[in-house]
C-alpha cells in the first residue's frame, strides 16, 4: 500500500473509533442536539485534521442530508444505520473542479430514463467531483451523495441529491472513475480524490426528493445543499479546536525554551515582550472563539431564530475565526524559531489545514460578500450589539456606515448605468465589514459566557489594533493609546500565563514534543540514528577521532 494510502486509513480508524464513542442518532443530526455539537467541539479532534474531516462530512453532510428521507422512505433506513455506525464511508460530492464558488452551476447530470433509472453522467473534465479520499484501499465500502442536475425529457429540473456506491473497499464501482490527488502541503492524511461518472445507472430509488419542478431553481439548490450551511459552523467548532492545541503548543513550548540573559542567567522567551504579545493574543482570541462558537450553536437550534439569520452569524463565527487562526498561527510558528518549521510542532499542521477550512462549506471572502450585501440592503439584520457605546460595537457601526454612504452615492450618480461601481468600492468593504460585526460578537459572547476579564480586556486590545486607523479617525485614540490598552491588558494577563494555558484543557491533547523536556528526549531517542567508524582525511596530514563517549549518548 502506498504511504499516503496507509496515514488516511489511520485517520479512517481514528474517525470511526470517535465516531462509534459518541453513537450519534439520526435524531441527534437532524435537530441538531446537544451531542452532535459535542463531537464537532471535542478537543480529540485537534489531533487530526484528516479525522475530523471525515467526521463532520459523514455526520453533518451525508447523515444529514440522508436522514430526512429515510424517516419517510424504510427502504434508506438500513444505509443510513451504516453510515451512522461508521460501517460505510459516506461522501458528499457537490464541488466540481470548474464550479468551486459556482456550485448551483455544476455540470453532473442525472437523467430519468423511461425505464424509471438514472443515467448519472459527468460531461466533461471540469465536472468530476472534489472529494476527500474514496480510493479502493482498505475494507470500508465507500458510498456518496451526489449533487446532480435532474434532467427530465431534456429540460433541467434543478439540482437533487442522489446515493449512489462509489466502491465496495477494493475497487470501485463500474462507470466511477477516481483519480487520486497528491497530497495537501501540511495535510499529509487528508489527499484529495476527483472522481467522475460514465453513463451510470441508478435506480429510481437512489433519487432523494421528488421529480417536480422547483417554483425557484436558486430556493431548491439552498435546500439541496442546507447542511452546507451547518458545515460552516461546524468546521469553525473543530478549527477552533485545533487553535486551542496550537496556542497551548506554543505557549508551553514559550514558557520551556530559554536563552542567556543579560546577567547570565537562563531566562524562558516567554519573559520577552515580542513573545508574549503573540502568545498571549492567540491565547485570548481561544478563548473568546470558544464562546462565540458556543453561542452560534445555541442559536442555531433556536427554533425563533430566523434561519437567515442563523447562516449568517455562522458565516461571522467562520470569519472572524479565519481571521484570528490564520493571523496568529503564522506568528506562534514563527516564534517557536526552527522548531516551527516541522509538522510535529501541531501548529504548522492547523495553519495549513487551516487554508482548507477556510473554503470548505462556502469561500470565506464570498461568504462575506453575500452577507455585507443582504445586510447592507436591509433583508435582515444580525443580532444587534448589547452595548452600542463600546468600542466594537462604534467601529461596526462606522463601517456599515461608510458602506452605506458608497452605495447611496453610487445610486444618486446617474452614470452609473452597471454593477461595475458596485463591485469596485463596495465588494472591497464586505470582509472588513464582517470582520467588525465578528469582533463585537465574539466579545459580547465572551462577556456572556463569563470568559477570563483579563483575556477579554487582551482580546477587545487586539482587535483595535486590526484597525487602529478608524479608532484615531473617528473615536480620537492615538497610536499610542491603543499600544498602553494592550500593554496593560497584558501585564495583568502575563503573569497568570501557566494557569491560563492549563485552564484551556488542551494538555492530554497535544502530542508536539516541544512542549517539555521530557517529551523533546523521549523524541529523540525515537529518531533514526546512524553511526559508524569511517576515516576520513578532510586536511591531508591530519586525522580525527571520537571521544569515548558520544555527547548524545547522555540525551
Amino acid at each position: 500500500m502506498h504511504a499516503a494510502h496507509e496515514r488516511a486509513e489511520i485517520s479512517y480508524q481514528r474517525a470511526r473509533a470517535i465516531a462509534r464513542a459518541y453513537g450519534l442518532t439520526a435524531q441527534d443530526i437532524v435537530f441538531l442536539k446537544s451531542k452532535f455539537w459535542a463531537l464537532h467541539a471535542d478537543p480529540i479532534c485537534s489531533m487530526d485534521g484528516a479525522a475530523a474531516t471525515l467526521l463532520t462530512t459523514q455526520f453533518n453532510l451525508v447523515a444529514g442530508t440522508l436522514a430526512p428521507f429515510a424517516f419517510q422512505r424504510p427502504e434508506l433506513e438500513p444505509l443510513l444505520q451504516q453510515v451512522l455506525d461508521f460501517e460505510v464511508s459516506a461522501h458528499f460530492l457537490l464541488t466540481e473542479i470548474g464550479h468551486d464558488l459556482d456550485s448551483p452551476n455544476l455540470q453532473t447530470t442525472a437523467t430519468l430514463l423511461s425505464s424509471g433509472e438514472f443515467d448519472l453522467h459527468t460531461p466533461s473534465p471540469q465536472a468530476a467531483k472534489w472529494t476527500s479520499p474514496t480510493y479502493p484501499v482498505g475494507c470500508l465500502p465507500r458510498v456518496g451523495i451526489v449533487i446532480a442536475q435532474l434532467i427530465i425529457a431534456g429540460e433541467n429540473f434543478g439540482v437533487r441529491p442522489f446515493v449512489v456506491a462509489l466502491g465496495d473497499g477494493r475497487k470501485m464501482c463500474s462507470g466511477v472513475q477516481l483519480r487520486s490527488v497528491p497530497a495537501r502541503n501540511g495535510a499529509p492524511n487528508a489527499d484529495h480524490s476527483m472522481i467522475s461518472f460514465t453513463n451510470v445507472r441508478l435506480p429510481f430509488q437512489a433519487l432523494l426528493g421528488t421529480l417536480d419542478m422547483p417554483r425557484n431553481l436558486r430556493h431548491n439548490f439552498l435546500s439541496v445543499i442546507w447542511r452546507v450551511g451547518v458545515g460552516s459552523l461546524t468546521s469553525s467548532n473543530l478549527a477552533i479546536a485545533a487553535f486551542r492545541a496550537s496556542v497551548y503548543a506554543a505557549g508551553r513550548y514559550s514558557l520551556r525554551r530559554k536563552v542567556v540573559a543579560d546577567n547570565g542567567k537562563l531566562k524562558p522567551v516567554m519573559a520577552f515582550r515580542p513573545q508574549q504579545i503573540p502568545v498571549m493574543h492567540a491565547l485570548a482570541q481561544a478563548a473568546v472563539l470558544g464562546a462565540f462558537g458556543g453561542l452560534a450553536a445555541r442559536q442555531f437550534i433556536n427554533p425563533r431564530v430566523d434561519s437567515r439569520v442563523k447562516h449568517g452569524v455562522a458565516a461571522t463565527l467562520k470569519t472572524i475565526m479565519t481571521l484570528h487562526c490564520q493571523d496568529s498561527l503564522h506568528v506562534l510558528a514563527r516564534r517557536c524559531n526552527s522548531q516551527g518549521l516541522f509538522e510535529y510542532n501541531q501548529i504548522l499542521e492547523a495553519q495549513l489545514e487551516m487554508r482548507g477550512t477556510a473554503l470548505a462549506e462556502g469561500d470565506v471572502l464570498a461568504l462575506c460578500i453575500r452577507l455585507a450585501s443582504e445586510l447592507l440592503t436591509g433583508r435582515y439584520e444580525l443580532p444587534s450589539p448589547s452595548d452600542p457605546s463600546s468600542f466594537l460595537a462604534r467601529h461596526e457601526a462606522g463601517l456599515f456606515d461608510e458602506a452605506r454612504a458608497v452605495i447611496i452615492q453610487l445610486d444618486a450618480d446617474k452614470t452609473s448605468t452597471s454593477c461595475e461601481p458596485f463591485n469596485r468600492l463596495v465588494l472591497p468593504l464586505c470582509q472588513p465589514l464582517i470582520e467588525a460585526i465578528g469582533h463585537r460578537m465574539a466579545y459580547e459572547a465572551a462577556v456572556r459566557a463569563n470568559v477570563d476579564s483579563d483575556l477579554i480586556a487582551l482580546y477587545v486590545a487586539g482587535a483595535l489594533k486590526h484597525d487602529p486607523s478608524w479608532y484615531v479617525e473617528h473615536l480620537g485614540i492615538t497610536r499610542r493609546q491603543i499600544a498602553e490598552m494592550e500593554d496593560r491588558a497584558l501585564g495583568v494577563a502575563v503573569p497568570r500565563v501557566e494557569g491560563l494555558l492549563e485552564g484551556m484543557g488542551m494538555r492530554k491533547y497535544c502530542t508536539t514534543p516541544i512542549v517539555s523536556d521530557e517529551a523533546w528526549e523521549g523524541f529523540i531517542e525515537g529518531l533514526e540514528v546512524f553511526e559508524g567508524d569511517a576515516a576520513v582525511s578532510v586536511i591531508p596530514g591530519t586525522h580525527q577521532a571520537a571521544a569515548s563517549e558520544s555527547p548524545f549518548s547522555r540525551l
